[in-house]
C-alpha cells in the first residue's frame, strides 16, 4: 500500500510540472526515485523548516488531481474532511444549524441575513431579514470566506451558538440552539391564477420528492403555464437530477446520455412521467446554472420544446466520482461526460438561451428570491420579468 501510494504521489509532479508548450509531457524517467529525491531536498533545504512529509504528500495528491487533462479540468480535486462534510450536507439536504440564509461580505466580515426559515431556531430566536451578523461565539470573519462564517454557525445538534447582530442602530446578542435543518431547495410561487413559478436550487436527496409534490399540485389545480427557475443551480447528485427530469418528460423519453473513458455511451430514459404534456414551460438560466441543471434544461428543451430565458449556462458537462480515503480526505475525479437527449454537449460554452436577457452585474438573484415576494422582486429581476411577459403570450 505504501509503495502504491508513493507511485501515485510522484505522478503528481510529472502531471503538474512536466508539460511543454504544446501540452505534451516530456519523459519523466525513473519517476519514483526522482520524486523521493525532490521530497527529501525540500525537507532538508527549503526555507520553511515547518514543512513535513504530510504537507508534501497532501500537496502532491492535490496537484495530481488538479493537473489532470493538462491542467484544464478544475473539477478533479482533493477534498478535506471538512469539505467532505459540507458536500454530504448539500447532497443529503440535512445540516446541523439554525436555519438561516446569509450573504457574506469579505471586506467587513459581516453576514447579511437574507431569510430565516419559518419555524427554525433562527426564526424562533427573532433573527430578522437585514440583520447583520458581526460575530459568532466571539469570532469575527473579516478577510475570511462565507464558509468560515457558515461552519461557525453550524455545529452539534442541541448545542447553543451565540450571534452578535447589528439591527439598525442596536447590537443584539442572540443565543440559538442548533437543530437538524432539512434544506429544501424547491419552492413554488404563484404568478397568477394559471401560472406558477417553480424554483429548483440544487439536486439533493430531498429534491425529487419535493418536485413531485409541486408538480402534483400543478396538475390538480389546473395550472396551465409554468416558469422553471434553474438560475444559480449548481447541480448536485446525478441520480437525483435524472429523477427530477423524468417528472417533466413523456414516458420512455431520453433524459441524457453519458460517455465513459472508453467512449461507451449509456442512455437514461424516463420511467415516470408526471407533468401534463400540454403545459408550456419557460426555463430561466444563467452562468450559475451548472451540470445536472444543464442536463435538465437540455432534456426539457429537446423533449418539450421549452423556451429558455436568461444568459448562457456555465458549461459543466461532466460527472465526478467522490471516494473517501482511509484518512477521511476524499478524492473527486471525472468519470464520465454528459450529452443531451439528441447527443449535444456544451462544455465551456454552456447552453444559450432563446431570449438573451442580461442583468446588472450587481444583481444577486438568490438575495432577491430570499427577501422579496414576486411583485417587489420584478423591479430588480429583469429575467423573471421577461419570462412572465413571454409566457403571457403563449
Amino acid at each position: 500500500m505504501i509503495k502504491k501510494m508513493t507511485v501515485i504521489m510522484m505522478l503528481a509532479l510529472s502531471f503538474q510540472n512536466a508539460y511543454s508548450k504544446n501540452n505534451t509531457p516530456e519523459v519523466f524517467t525513473d519517476p519514483e526515485t526522482n520524486f523521493k529525491l525532490v521530497m527529501q531536498k525540500l525537507l532538508d533545504h527549503h526555507m520553511d523548516k515547518k514543512i513535513t512529509k504530510e504537507d508534501l504528500y497532501r500537496a502532491a495528491t492535490a496537484g495530481m488531481l488538479s493537473s489532470l487533462n493538462s491542467g484544464e479540468e478544475t473539477w478533479n480535486k482533493l477534498l478535506s474532511p471538512q469539505e467532505m462534510k459540507e458536500l454530504n450536507a448539500d447532497l443529503f439536504g440535512k445540516v446541523a444549524g439554525i436555519g438561516v440564509a446569509i450573504k457574506f461580505d469579505e471586506q467587513t466580515g459581516y453576514g447579511l441575513v437574507l431569510k430565516s426559515i419559518s419555524g427554525s431556531p433562527a426564526d424562533k430566536a427573532g433573527l430578522k431579514t437585514d440583520d447583520q451578523v458581526l460575530s459568532v461565539d466571539g469570532n469575527k470573519f473579516k478577510g475570511k470566506k462565507l464558509m468560515d462564517l457558515v461552519n461557525s454557525i453550524r455545529g452539534d445538534v442541541g448545542k447553543t451558538v451565540e450571534l452578535k447582530v447589528l439591527r439598525e442602530d442596536k447590537i443584539l446578542s442572540l443565543k440559538i440552539k442548533r437543530e437538524t435543518i432539512l434544506w429544501t431547495p424547491v419552492e413554488m410561487e404563484t404568478i397568477d391564477a394559471k401560472t406558477k413559478l417553480l424554483t429548483i436550487g440544487f439536486f439533493n436527496d430531498q429534491t425529487p420528492a419535493l418536485v413531485e409534490e409541486k408538480i402534483k399540485e400543478i396538475n390538480q389545480n389546473n395550472i396551465s403555464k409554468l416558469i422553471l427557475d434553474l438560475r444559480d443551480n449548481e447541480g448536485g447528485g446525478f441520480d437525483q437530477a435524472l429523477k427530477v427530469a423524468e417528472l417533466f418528460l413523456p414516458m420512455n423519453a431520453i433524459i441524457a446520455n453519458t460517455k465513459n473513458r472508453d467512449g461507451e455511451i449509456a442512455t437514461f430514459r424516463s420511467k415516470k412521467s408526471l407533468l401534463k404534456k400540454d403545459i408550456p414551460i419557460i426555463i430561466l438560466i444563467n452562468k450559475g446554472t451548472y451540470s445536472g441543471a444543464e442536463l435538465l434544461v437540455a432534456a426539457i428543451k429537446e423533449n418539450r420544446s421549452a423556451k429558455i430565458v436568461g444568459t448562457a449556462t456555465f458549461g459543466k458537462w461532466s460527472a465526478q466520482s467522490v471516494e473517501v480515503l482511509p484518512n477521511n480526505y476524499a478524492v473527486k475525479y471525472t468519470v464520465q461526460e454528459f450529452q443531451s437527449p439528441q447527443g449535444h454537449a456544451y462544455p465551456g460554452s454552456g447552453i444559450k438561451p432563446d431570449f438573451d436577457v442580461t442583468v446588472p452585474t450587481e444583481t444577486d438573484i438568490k438575495e432577491l428570491r430570499s427577501k422579496y415576494e414576486i411583485p417587489k422582486r420584478l423591479s430588480g429581476d429583469l429575467q423573471l420579468k421577461a419570462a412572465i411577459e413571454l409566457i403571457k403570450s403563449i
